[in-house]
């Protein structure tokens, strides 16, 4: 490791700047009055935690009409000053509250009088996620398809409407990989069943889905209805839920009405649920949706749950309710294993604690169709991904109406929300589109033929992209290093105050969404060095100001960038075994080369059967442009036997002492004014020489 965790006595020799004491039994750190506080995970929707209080509790926020509240709870956060980067991790599972003020971080336990353990990670913000994911857990590589578009609701009600969907997505021509079962699918909200009515023949919708390239993604709550049927009972004669102080079972009220809750902290109990998912896997669904995990004990109420009488292994609620979400996505994933052995899951939570990046990708919870909460949705992802989660999103376009429990109603979102909430959620690693129970119709042409055809180039788009979006994933799996990250994540010469309404995604690739309504002109900030608008090939530099109109989200790449791309297909599969393509962004002055691209079959969990591949190179200063393609792990044969080099049209191939001049690509073919000279090599071609002409 480049770096080491320091632990209380040896902290000052790692971080001499940031200090901290215990004070009534928490902990008070002094940092510099120029530092800005990021990560926490989702605990709020601001940009920094500069000036916010909140808790680290894993809570149902009411479609955040709670304050101070989050649905998962990161007791970690990185401190960034001109002295460099820190990050600390409250080495806890315990409830905090936590306050962030001009100078200080103070957090406080909100149950139990155990001392707060301290681990403070220091170097750079790479080092420093990599040294915390070392310790917490390193984040799961998912399937290709969990990267794909994803379409829901609360609920598509009837076997009928899912299938409906699919047709429409095909007919519409709109890339997608899997639509998802809310809780209408069950019988009677009961979990681990399908209603007899709405879903008469799951195995034959999963049959028409397959045919059409999709999967479905069902929702699984913890909460098991105290009534008449085998899972209760079953759940009963082994003593598998929660209990209350007096050894009776704790009886919460959540969508089938008097609820029980499986006591996820015994492993037992965590066997038990996992074999019962066998009821949805041998029906067809691909991936598990884990909802309402936080746990929510009381639907629609505003309480507190630290006070509610629920024990856990015979201990008190709140030792372990932030683990409660961690624990069922064990069980989850031992389904996943027993059901699917040979196959990656997917899992998406709701909620989860440090560690939760082992085992599931996180989305933001019950966020609102609002300008305040698109912005929210990029802090949010931001702050995740420094948190160690990297595989998030937020609900595009907006899940609720309003705060509390009467945003389950939603008359109207607006179409330039709707347009601008697509083109940032094209870049952030998980895309899923879902709505509120009472609300209109939210699917990509709901809102007419311009934001259908909006949706459909960025999406598109986002399919192009998808091999470079699985190689951050799998440097994510390896490393820690977030996917959507701020512009300081890979430059420190980023001022302290810039930038926070842009991100990276990736090394490579900067975003300029726009986040506010009525826009279409935005500035933007691009650290040193030269980079290409993706839609233009314009090169840029230093602050400069784009037009934006709705449709153009302002994306640009960065100087010596090497991005793989596929052809945009229905779905990612067929994107994944049509041509595969190189683009190269040429430095116009001379520099390096860099880039990565992984490939596999998508789906295996089969270890080692994958290929890696490093780029590296640079164009000198007799304008000869040289790529070098290394491949580092070489377990996986790809479907294609040729590979297509795209570099700026100045640039001619150099074959012995000839030029082979290729053919222009035409970019406008994928909504891209943009015109770059492409060349099919072999796909075990180690290095591509060529020249600019006319220089």
């Amino acid at each position: 490791m480049p770096l080491r965790a320091i632990v209380d006595e040896e902290r000052e020799d790692e971080a001499p700047w940031l200090r901290w004491q215990t004070l009534d039994g928490g902990l008070v750190f002094q940092r510099p009055r120029d530092s800005v506080v990021y990560g926490f995970g989702a605990a709020t929707g601001e940009a920094t935690r500069n000036r916010a209080t909140f808790r680290v509790l894993t809570q149902d926020t009411l479609m955040f009409g709670i304050a101070g509240a989050a649905f998962t709870a990161h007791p970690f956060f990185v401190v960034r000053s001109r002295a460099g980067c820190v990050g600390v991790l409250i080495d806890t599972t315990l409830p905090l509250a936590v306050r962030c003020e001009e100078e200080r971080v103070v957090i406080t336990p909100l149950a139990g009088d155990t001392p707060l353990p301290v681990v403070v990670f220091s170097g750079t913000p790479k080092e420093i996620l990599d040294a915390y994911t070392m310790r917490t857990g390193r984040p799961f590589m998912p399937p290709l398809w969990a990267l794909g578009f994803h379409q829901s609701r609360w609920s598509y009600k009837s076997q009928r409407r899912v299938l409906a969907i699919a047709r429409r997505m095909r007919r519409e021509q709109v890339p997608c990989d899997a639509i998802y079962l809310d809780i209408h699918y069950m019988d009677r909200f009961r979990v681990f069943t399908w209603h007899p009515r709405r879903f008469p023949d799951p195995e034959r919708m999963h049959d028409e889905l397959q045919a059409l390239g999709l999967r479905t993604m069902a929702i699984v709550d913890p909460g098991v209805s105290a009534s008449d049927y085998w899972v209760y009972k079953d759940g009963l004669a082994g003593e598998m839920f929660c209990k209350r102080s007096d050894g009776r079972v704790y009886m919460g009220k959540v969508w089938p009405g008097e609820t029980a809750f499986p006591d996820f902290s015994r492993e037992a109990v965590r066997d038990w649920w996992a074999s019962h998912h066998r009821a949805l896997f041998d029906r067809g669904v691909s991936g598990i949706w884990n909802d309402m995990n936080d746990p929510t004990l009381k639907v629609g109420v505003d309480y507190d749950p630290l006070r509610e009488d629920l024990l856990q292994s015979g201990a008190p609620h709140a030792r372990s309710r932030n683990l409660y979400a961690n624990h069922m996505a064990i069980a989850t994933r031992a389904a996943f294993s027993e059901a699917r052995p040979n196959e990656r899951p997917f899992l998406l939570t709701r909620s989860g604690t440090t560690g939760i990046q082992q085992h599931a990708a996180v989305w933001t919870g019950d966020n609102l169709s609002t300008w305040a909460h698109l912005n929210e949705a990029l802090h949010r992802v931001k702050n995740l991904g420094l948190s160690g989660v990297p595989f998030c999103g937020a609900d595009v376009g907006g899940f609720g109406g309003r705060p509390g429990k009467w945003g389950a109603v939603k008359l109207h979102v607006p179409r330039e929300l709707m347009g601008r909430w697509i083109e940032l959620a094209a870049l952030m690693p998980l895309m899923r589109m879902h709505t509120v129970l009472v609300s209109p119709s939210q699917e990509p042409w709901s809102f007419g033929r311009r934001i259908l055809a909006l949706a459909k180039k960025h999406i598109r788009r986002r399919y192009r992209l998808l091999p470079y979006l699985y190689a951050q994933l799998y440097a994510a799996h390896v490393s820690g290093a977030p996917v959507v990250r701020p512009l300081w994540f890979d430059d420190a010469s980023v001022p302290l105050d810039v930038g926070d309404d842009q991100f990276m995604c990736g090394p490579a690739l900067l975003a300029a969404p726009v986040l506010a309504a009525k826009t279409t002109q935005r500035s933007v900030y691009l650290p040193p060095g030269e980079w290409f608008d993706y839609e233009t090939g314009a090169p840029h530099s230093g602050e400069t100001s784009v037009t934006a109109p709705l449709g153009v989200s302002p994306l640009f790449v960065r100087a010596g960038a090497v991005i793989p791309c596929f052809r945009a297909a229905d779905t990612s599969d067929l994107s994944r075994t049509g041509p595969l393509r190189l683009e190269v962004y040429a430095p116009n002055a001379p520099g390096p080369l860099f880039g990565e691209m992984y490939l596999d079959d998508g789906l295996s969990a089969t270890p080692g059967a994958f290929r890696l591949v490093r780029f590296s190179g640079a164009l000198d200063r007799d304008g000869m442009l040289t790529l070098t393609l290394h491949t580092e792990h070489n377990g996986f044969v790809p479907p294609q036997a040729t590979l297509q080099i795209a570099v700026p049209e100045r640039f001619c191939r150099l074959t012995g002492a000839s030029l082979d001049h290729g053919a222009v690509l035409q970019l406008s073919t994928e909504d891209r004014p943009q015109r770059m000279r492409i060349y099919d090599v072999a796909i075990d071609t180690t290095q591509v020489r060529f020249v600019a002409v006319g220089r």
